[in-house]
């Protein structure tokens, strides 16, 4: 048993989870991203274009909280970029696209392949992804952030314009789709010549964006070809976020083929749980702004146990995790309240009462 009471690593506890084997406590998954900067020093914008500073910012982090899980990655933004969209570095804020590569619909004929070894920040992010499995792919695992279909479309092309595609012309909308998936699997391809698991953020498909019909026509069968690349790839299911309310998408989402659910704050874990708890696991979901920005300690961890009160006995396993983001600017002493709550609260085998009240 460590000094913390764990008695299981990370990689132990969540290999235990995906097999239903017991384990010591709830896994706890802050997603901290880029508040890794913050950890190191240094600002984001220095962070997120060193492939050093992301290997160094990521194992002093975990060192510094003990959570679960480490990990980074292009997100949509990343993979937009490697195909020419221009993309935004401020110095204390998450890099974002300024041009969009896809202005007129004739662009799309003009773009090429980008190389998953060479284009855009692609091979930035292999070598942090190789020094982290380096350094701490023995203890804790290892995973890869990655932009969904949609998400990458609208970074392509801009989120207003796709959604006016997606209803004037939608046989261009899913020509745009087919060539976000296509630029993505080749990077997966490569990422997964590595053991690390992998994470699919496809915000821009949100129920609070786009009805259930929109989802399942433009959405839904891209993310499932794009879970298929990855259980081909690496063997593993990755897990899928989509922001937002997404109750009227839970059960096609279950569909795509994901190992798990990450579900935003606006959702009810326990209504998710009814739903498709039976089918896949749930991760989720701390208010990432009102609670870790935002709160105090005692307010984490008032979070940390309405999350467990409602998703603890989650038929197919549960993590604690973010709805959302986590705010880079995040309180240090925050981020130890919600992994300490985990620990104190999510102990195995479970004491209900614990966390009850």
């Amino acid at each position: 048993m460590t000094e913390t009471g764990d008695w299981m690593t990370p990689k132990a506890r969540m290999q235990a989870l995906v097999s239903g084997d017991p384990y010591d406590r709830i896994p706890c998954i802050p997603s901290l991203s880029d508040h890794a900067a913050l950890v190191l020093g240094v600002t984001v914008a220095e962070y997120t274009r060193s492939a050093d500073l992301m290997i160094r910012g990521q194992i002093e982090a975990y060192r510094r909280y003990g959570h679960d899980a480490v990990g980074l990655g292009p997100g949509s933004t990343g993979i937009a970029e490697a195909a020419g969209s221009i993309v935004a570095f401020p110095e204390f804020n998450t890099p974002y696209v300024v041009d969009y590569v896809v202005k007129e619909t004739t662009d799309l004929d003009r773009l090429g392949m980008p190389d998953p070894l060479t284009a855009g920040r692609f091979p930035q992010f292999l070598d942090a992804l190789a020094g982290l499995v380096e350094a701490l792919g023995d203890e804790v695992p290892i995973g890869l952030t990655l932009g969904g279909p949609v998400s990458t479309a609208s970074n392509l092309r801009g989120a207003e314009r796709f959604m006016r595609d997606i209803a004037r012309d939608p046989e261009f909308a899913h020509r745009l789709l087919e060539y976000a998936l296509a630029i993505t699997v080749p990077f997966v391809r490569e990422v997964a010549r590595l053991p690390v698991g992998f994470t699919i953020v496809d915000p821009v498909s949100s129920g609070s964006l786009i009805g259930p019909a929109v989802y399942r026509d433009f959405a839904f069968p891209y993310q499932q070809r794009l879970i298929a690349a990855i259980i081909e790839a690496s063997g593993r299911a990755p897990v899928l976020h989509v922001c937002g309310n997404t109750r009227r998408n839970w059960h096609l989402m279950a569909d795509t083929g994901a190992g798990a659910l990450s579900l935003d704050n606006v959702v009810d874990l326990a209504e998710a749980k009814e739903a498709v708890g039976d089918r896949i696991t749930l991760t989720g979901n701390i208010r990432p702004t009102e609670t870790m920005f935002l709160g105090t300690p005692a307010v984490v961890e008032e979070n940390v146990r309405e999350c467990l009160r409602k998703a603890w006995d989650s038929p197919k396993g549960f993590v604690l995790a973010m709805g959302c983001g986590l705010p880079i600017a995040t309180p240090p002493e925050n981020i130890h309240a919600l992994v300490g709550a985990a620990r104190r609260y999510g102990r195995y085998p479970f004491d209900p009462g614990l966390f009850r009240g």
